[in-house]
């Protein structure tokens, strides 16, 4: 589980974050990724609805995965961002979820 630090803690949160972040498209999942104020650590936030799986066990497995992936990369700070997912994220394994992350996050330049 992501420390409370590094969480977006509210809805208003998520909302302007979708509303004012850039989205990034990938195969397993999409970014929406906006700058926050400075010297704030990095927050995240996971959305993944019941249309991705119907069991709150598979979807909280998923967060788990993420949040696992996120802490072993080393991320820039002063980043708001907020994971998609998408169907296929179910089927796969946790080294084609970590390849994905490391592959948009380069893109958006978030890792060092």
């Amino acid at each position: 589980m992501l420390p409370k630090k590094h969480r977006l803690p509210l809805r208003t949160e998520l909302k302007r974050v979708k509303k004012e972040g850039r989205l990034i498209q990938g195969k397993l999942f999409s970014l929406q990724v906006s700058k926050s104020s400075k010297n704030q650590p990095t927050r995240f936030g996971f959305i993944i609805s019941s249309k991705i799986h119907k069991k709150a066990v598979k979807r909280n497995r998923l967060k788990r995965l993420l949040s696992e992936t996120i802490m072993t990369l080393k991320i820039k700070p002063s980043f708001d961002i907020v994971f998609l997912a998408r169907k296929k994220i179910i089927d796969v394994d946790y080294q084609e979820i970590k390849a994905e992350i490391k592959k948009l996050f380069l893109k958006v330049g978030v890792i060092e």
